[in-house]
């Protein structure tokens, strides 16, 4: 009988042979266990899956618990980890939007986002010298994550939503029953009756991608892939939803939420309860001016039917919001919109190289952005508000390039996604003057272009600016026809994503 041979490979002592697996993806690992009970064993071992679990989490971890292991903590979020990974993401929620951050809490071995939110602290308002007419509102926002309250959850052993027929949500029309298709049922709001369930997307190719398409992120944001924020089955076609993990986005997802009655899911399109008392008084449902879709039951209760609500979740490219030397601006700032309250937006500092043309709409501002109708103060004590001519011809330590800030959320006027203000020209080109006044001596004001529009984002149009480029951190938005300035403040984004939640937070 012929002796049996051993391959090269399992000759090998077990820590090389444990050093070369290291190097293999989780997806090559799985195969290679298949092969022999050796290469299955060895591959199983908590010094390979550690590695593939800490390099989707901001900070590293030990220990796989809940779970046995490491593989086993890979496996049950497999296919998620990719939001943790990414770490920030913006909804398409119209108009308010939302800004999130995702992280892994090992805890409870869960990965959770939670919204990024900024209150007013104190709040006073300063006459500008320049033109006693014009008014600072000062602005010092405190900006945390909403920890009591998280926006999604995906727990080790989240309820997936199974392929029956007449099981809900499966009668929606997407693909093949696959796990990537499926929702994941988030124990999140189910006490208040409130439920939420999470949604791998699909991406759009480019070639089906235009001007005119609705995707999310806008164009007008830097993105390796878009998916479409625009349906008419509710997302549940097969080019929305993936069957096979090669067509899952790891750049967008859903969130959906709904209304139950009872313990029975209710229809996934039209949500309906019967309360004299409950959830539908609590919302001002009830009372003679509510619409005539309510319908009356025997036992005097209310009938009303609600539609679900699904947003849209693109993450945001480091490279965006990350300074460097040459784009020390660009970054994520908290802006004060008066009676709006805090917003966040996304200031890019773009080269010239990179400069696309500018949006619809500003054309009547080109005479202003070259300098021939600058908006600045007339009084003669104010000559010396012009930079001198050594400042205005100096180019090696000037900045150059575009600022474009775009809301991240957004309110009723100017909602999320859109821009909020332009400053074409940071360089010396599109200086105004450097600043002597107190409030904001050395810096420089630039023109700009302000974006404003009717509620409902009508009748929008661009109305001429300064920006005040305080420091690094800190901008100034001078809305020269309303006569008031409003700061904006970069949020310390090191702090919310390494920010460790309270041991007596629940999340």
């Amino acid at each position: 009988m012929a002796q049996e041979t051993v391959p090269p490979l399992l000759q090998l002592p077990a820590e090389l042979l444990q050093h070369i697996l290291c190097f293999l993806d989780p997806f090559s690992l799985a195969k290679v266990a298949q092969t022999c009970k050796t290469l299955g064993t060895q591959s199983y071992d908590d010094l390979i899956w550690q590695p593939h679990v800490n390099d989707n989490v901001s900070m590293p971890i030990t220990e796989p618990k809940p779970l046995k292991s490491f593989r086993d903590l890979y496996i049950a979020h497999h296919p998620y980890w990719f939001l943790p990974r990414q770490q920030i993401w913006f909804a398409d929620t119209f108009p308010t939007g939302k800004l999130i951050i995702a992280r892994y809490e090992p805890q409870e071995g869960s990965i959770v986002a939670y919204a990024v939110v900024a209150h007013r602290r104190t709040y006073a308002l300063q006459r500008w010298e320049k033109d006693r007419n014009v008014i600072i509102h000062s602005f010092a926002p405190e900006v945390e994550l909403e920890l009591k309250r998280p926006v999604l959850k995906l727990s080790a052993a989240s309820a997936e939503t199974d392929d029956q027929p007449g099981n809900y949500p499966s009668d929606r029309g997407y693909g093949p029953p696959s796990k990537y298709n499926k929702e994941l049922v988030m124990d999140l709001f189910t006490e208040s009756g409130l439920f939420s369930s999470f949604i791998l997307c699909r991406p759009l190719p480019d070639a089906a991608i235009s001007a005119g398409t609705q995707v999310w992120p806008p164009l007008r944001f830097p993105a390796t892939a878009r998916a479409r924020n625009s349906s008419q089955d509710a997302y549940g076609s097969s080019g929305h939803r993936p069957s096979v993990l090669s067509e899952v986005s790891e750049s967008n997802f859903r969130l959906r939420k709904w209304v139950e009655y009872n313990s029975r899911h209710s229809g996934p399109r039209l949500l309906s309860w019967s309360s004299p008392n409950g959830l539908a008084a609590v919302l001002g449902l009830t009372g003679p001016r509510f619409s005539t879709t309510l319908s009356a039951n025997g036992d005097g209760s209310m009938s009303v039917q609600m539609p679900e609500d699904i947003s849209t979740y693109a993450t945001l490219l480091g490279s965006c919001y990350t300074p460097t030397s040459e784009k020390p601006w660009q970054g994520i700032y908290c802006g004060d919109y008066s009676g709006h309250g805090c917003e966040f937006i996304l200031v890019r500092q773009i080269s010239h190289d990179e400069a696309g043309p500018l949006p619809e709409g500003m054309e009547p501002l080109e005479s202003y952005f070259e300098g021939d109708d600058t908006d600045t103060p007339s009084d003669p004590d104010h000559k010396d508000d012009w930079a001198p001519q050594s400042v205005m011809s100096e180019g090696s330590n000037a900045p150059a390039g575009r600022l474009e800030a775009i809301k991240l959320t957004g309110d009723i006027n100017i909602p999320r996604g859109e821009h909020t203000f332009i400053a074409p020209d940071i360089s010396n080109h599109g200086l105004i003057r450097i600043a002597d006044e107190e409030v904001f001596r050395g810096a420089r004001v630039v023109r700009s272009a302000g974006h404003i529009a009717h509620q409902g984002f009508q009748d929008d149009a661009w109305m001429p600016s300064q920006l005040v480029m305080v420091s690094h951190d800190t901008l100034c938005q001078y809305w020269t026809d309303f006569g008031h300035m409003s700061y904006y403040r970069r949020v310390d984004l090191n702090a919310l994503l390494n920010f460790s939640a309270p041991s007596d937070v629940e999340v």
